[in-house]
């Protein structure tokens, strides 16, 4: 059943519930709607309706500091579905490698390995309409250094048009629209959440208080971190040493071009297909760089190939002795997925800045690392020679990557910075003194409230987070059936 609190009174508060869902995105969604199938007692909290709007918008303004990012409320939509409304579709699980700790990666790791994941994928791909085939190769004479990664496209899923049926159907699920959680209530004693408080948009509106047996925030991988801040100003334990972690870690993908490319005309079998090239483990480890995808991406424009415009590619790119006489089959475009390596100076804090219902906003601040700046030159250079030596053709990379310094361009220099993806700002952890949830995705400090989404991550790999968000909320699921 969906209620529009526009229209009717907010969750009554002698209503009980099993799980109490702050968030109609998709880790919202998926949690709420498992839980339902199984005759669990469901409310999900949707801030926004079911169309985006100025008002619900608005309340995703904050501020950026340090590292220039995108304005807060144009890289995350407050309506329901979240940002499934506006994704791109491009899927890929994490990889193996990604969950383990490594020497010359601080504060890498997961409490869990892959294999706690893997039930979860096929069932996630299933959501996502995409088939459970993911892999990669080798590249031919590459020495092992690269391989080539398969993604996978869905259409993509817009979660809101996906479920709206079950969402209104269902007797076991109340879906409350225009409901924005203002609070949590906890007790000192137990360190429980007693009941979440919620409002409407109107200012005479009262707060309403829904209880339940758990609750779980799946705000987002800003917003998770930014309640609970607001939260730890009345309930100052739950951050408390050694549990200042909350809104730290904050992760993207660093998008960049890094340099362009042009592929030998005998080269035929090189193909105009789109193809993402990453670190083989061996580079990634003697050169201590971080995980990487690589979009090996041509150039849409066929008129770049033509005239005047091939020659200034010809110059630009290379000036070797194979392109004189023979112009290239293909040029395109280099562009680093990066994996952000953890940072605890990246990270989500509150403004003095607070909006109508009392909440302080939003600071990010966010902070790379040398390594992330490494890692694009490293895997940048092996691909150049790979090019090179295999006589696919050359590699031109940026001035900027090849410099020794830690500078990365940002959105001034026209660069696309990062990619909406936000992650790692209440950790996993194996206990409070490294992380926020543990590998259920509950607080150590709030034994009953749980944290879905990307901002459990621990660390992100080079794989777009959604596929790995299902996964993480198929198995919150399973949790919560079995608690």
């Amino acid at each position: 059943m969906i209620i529009d609190n526009d229209r009717v009174d907010a969750p009554p508060a002698s209503e009980r519930y099993d799980v109490c869902i702050a968030g109609g995105g998709v880790a919202g969604i998926v949690l709420a709607t498992t839980l339902a199938e199984r005759d669990r007692r469901v409310l999900l909290l949707e801030a926004g309706g079911l169309q985006p709007s100025d008002r619900s918008q608005q309340f995703y303004r904050g501020e950026v500091a340090a590292r220039g990012y995108f304005d807060l409320d144009i890289a995350r939509l407050r309506f329901l579905g979240g940002t499934s409304n506006h994704w791109s579709g491009l899927c890929r699980p994490l990889d193996p490698h990604d969950f383990v700790r490594h020497a010359h990666i601080a504060h890498s790791g997961w409490p869990l390995g892959i294999e706690a994941l893997q039930p979860y994928l096929a069932p996630a791909c299933e959501i996502l309409e995409i088939e459970p085939v993911f892999g990669e190769r080798a590249l031919a004479q590459a020495g092992g250094e690269l391989k080539e990664v398969i993604f996978r496209h869905s259409p993509p899923v817009r979660f809101k048009e996906k479920y709206l049926d079950f969402l209104q159907s269902s007797d076991a699920l109340e879906v409350h629209l225009n409901a924005n959680l203002t609070g949590l209530q906890l007790d000192r004693g137990t360190g429980w959440v007693t009941a979440a408080a919620v409002r409407g948009y109107d200012a005479e509106a009262p707060i309403r208080y829904a209880a339940a047996e758990r609750y779980v925030l799946a705000l987002g991988g800003i917003e998770n971190a930014r309640m609970l801040l607001n939260v730890a100003e009345q309930a100052p334990w739950i951050a408390a040493p050694p549990n200042d972690l909350i809104g730290r870690f904050f992760m993207e993908h660093p998008h960049h071009v890094i340099g362009h490319y042009v592929v030998n005309a005998a080269r035929t079998d090189f193909g105009q297909e789109l193809r993402f090239i990453a670190p083989g483990d061996a580079l990634r480890r003697r050169q201590e760089v971080a995980n990487c995808a690589v979009w090996v991406e041509p150039y849409v424009d066929r008129r770049a190939f033509e005239g005047d415009a091939l020659d200034a590619v010809r110059r630009i790119i290379c000036e070797s002795s194979v392109y004189r006489c023979t112009p290239p089959s293909e040029a395109g475009t280099l562009r680093a997925m990066v994996e952000q390596v953890p940072n605890p100076s990246s990270r989500v804090r509150l403004s003095n800045v607070r909006d109508t219902f009392g909440l302080r906003r939003a600071v990010l601040d966010w902070r790379l690392s040398p390594i992330d700046k490494k890692t694009m030159r490293t895997v940048g250079l092996e691909i150049g020679k790979y090019f090179a030596t295999t006589n696919i053709g050359r590699v031109r990379l940026n001035d900027w990557v090849l410099a020794r310094d830690d500078a990365v361009p940002g959105l001034r220099e026209g660069e696309q910075v990062g990619a909406f993806h936000h992650m790692g700002t209440t950790r996993m952890g194996h206990s409070p003194a490294d992380g926020v949830v543990d590998r259920d995705c509950r607080m150590f400090t709030v034994p009953n409230l749980y944290l879905a989404g990307s901002s459990v991550f621990p660390t992100v790999g080079c794989a777009n987070p959604t596929l790995t968000i299902v996964q993480l909320t198929l198995r919150l699921a399973d949790h919560l059936l079995a608690a």
